[in-house]
């Protein structure tokens, strides 16, 4: 009976040092970060290359929220229709236009997907679009719509 009362408590002892820990990323530096003279990360730096020489872009990367009141100017008010912690304002720029850089017409777009893009603005508004063509809906519009 004493054993089994000792390793209830040592478990109570577990759990409140468990439930104690701070719970946010730990700081793991990476070597090949280039630094600033004051030992911050080198934003500015030029892209590592891979053992093949092509750019190493692995890691964990996150987007720059816009800036205030950018999303509006672009696009008008979105609306508060979003779910909690998944407010519009805080997308990319890019999220709703990936081409919001370019002049319409003068998009890196080849000719066939030019055209087809031409044909999915005509439909938008239809029920006639690529994605009601594609049954079950997939994992990848299931997960993208509306997500950034």
């Amino acid at each position: 009976m004493i054993l089994r009362s000792q390793i209830f408590r040592f478990g109570i002892v577990i759990a409140g040092v468990v439930a104690s820990l701070n719970a946010q990323w730990l700081n793991y530096p990476d070597r090949g970060t280039p630094l600033t003279r004051d030992g911050r990360p080198n934003l500015t730096a030029k892209t590592p290359r891979a053992a093949n020489g092509k750019p190493d872009l692995s890691g964990v990367w996150q987007m720059e929220p816009p800036a205030p009141g950018e999303i509006e100017r672009l696009y008008g008010d979105i609306g508060s229709g979003a779910a909690a912690g998944d407010d519009g304002r805080d997308f990319s720029r890019y999220f709703v236009n990936l081409f919001i850089d370019f002049k319409r017409g003068e998009e890196p777009l080849t000719p066939t997907a030019a055209a087809q893009s031409v044909k999915n603005l005509e439909r938008r508004n239809s029920l006639d679009t690529p994605t009601t063509h594609c049954l079950p809906y997939g994992l990848p519009n299931r997960y993208f719509n509306a997500r950034p």
